[in-house]
């Protein structure tokens, strides 16, 4: 049997800032909303179609993006690894 803590949830985010997060380094160094705001101005999304699923916020895409070239991940590693989380 798995033994669970109440406290789960603390102890992760304690051991995640003891090890040194780098989601937590980046978002202290890069601002993804002013980012992401450059890119709609940029290259601007279609809108919505209701017969289709909703596109990914632009944020999410540009946070996506940035850790995939930092840490040389293909398309299909990022795609398991989120679907794992």
């Amino acid at each position: 049997m798995i033994k669970t803590s109440l406290f789960a949830d603390q102890e992760r985010e304690a051991k995640l800032i003891k090890l040194g997060d780098v989601l937590r380094v980046m978002e202290q160094h890069v601002d993804f909303a002013a980012l992401a705001d450059e890119v709609e101005r940029a290259v601007p999304r279609p809108s919505r179609d209701r017969s289709r699923r909703p596109p990914f916020p632009t944020e999410l895409v540009v946070r996506v993006l940035l850790i995939q070239q930092l840490f040389n991940l293909s398309d299909e590693r990022m795609d398991s690894s989120c679907s794992t989380a």
